[in-house]
């Protein structure tokens, strides 16, 4: 037996096949924006995740006022590395640092956000922030270097520019990702922007190895030293140092 169905009842058939999945796609969509880039009126919102991209809960997120010192507004991550501060009118931008325990040594350490551009606090805006141990900063308002640590040679007497440092890592990175052997010539007795981590260190002018220890720890000099970053200066946090002493 064949069923027929009056005019306006195969109408109603056809809108609702037709609408249906159209409104299964914008529900969707809805539920992800914020992580499209987003942003909603009044509110900063983000999430921060480590190197390979996992979430960093308790990370620390300042939303900083481009017009006035000292003017911010604090928050934590949660459990899944996402935050949502609400914002008064001004100009704002968004840092953030996490804490981690290393070579039984405590790092704060900057997360770098995925756009350092200015934001109207009335507009919001979406910013998301990484866990990096190397690598440019983003330059703007006073992020400038890098995010790795640097090396300063103190050689007495000793040509740094014909000097070679070569730097083998002991375990893994700070962030937990595997390290590469460094071995470079320091400018102007630095080397900049090593990714932060353990490394054992030697030290050579025209093959002939020198010897080396940590400035200001009380060490003898060896063949070689291990070591980690420090603080680049009493109580810095985000910018580490290594100072290395070489001797003949």
């Amino acid at each position: 037996m064949i069923k027929t169905f009056a005019p306006a009842t195969v109408a109603a058939i056809l809108f609702f096949a037709f609408m249906t999945p159209f409104s299964c796609i914008q529900s969707d969509t809805q539920e992800v924006s914020p992580d499209l880039g987003r942003p909603q009126k009044g509110v900063v919102s983000g999430s921060a995740t480590d190197a390979a991209g996992k979430p960093l809960p308790n990370a620390t997120i300042v939303v900083n006022n481009t017009q006035f010192y000292n003017h911010n507004v604090l928050a934590e991550t949660d459990a899944k590395g996402k935050y949502s501060l609400s914002l008064t009118p001004g100009s704002w931008y968004v840092r953030g640092t996490t804490k981690i325990r290393f070579d039984n040594k405590n790092y704060v350490l900057d997360l770098h956000p995925d756009s350092d551009a200015p934001f109207a606090g009335t507009e919001g805006a979406v910013r998301n922030l990484s866990l990096r141990i190397a690598g440019e900063r983003t330059g703007q308002f006073g992020n400038d270097g890098f995010y790795g640590g640097q090396v300063e040679v103190f050689a007495s007497g000793l040509p740094t520019d014909q000097m070679m440092l070569t730097l083998q890592p002991v375990g893994n990175l700070l962030d937990g990702s595997t390290g590469k052997l460094i071995t470079a010539k320091p400018q102007q007795s630095y080397l900049d922007n090593v990714p932060l981590g353990k490394y054992k260190v030697t030290a050579s002018i025209g093959g002939q190895f020198l010897r080396v220890r940590v400035r200001n720890t009380g060490q003898e000099y060896g063949a070689a030293v291990t070591a980690s970053f420090d603080p680049a200066y009493t109580g810095a946090e985000g910018r580490y140092k290594l100072n290395i002493e070489v001797s003949e």
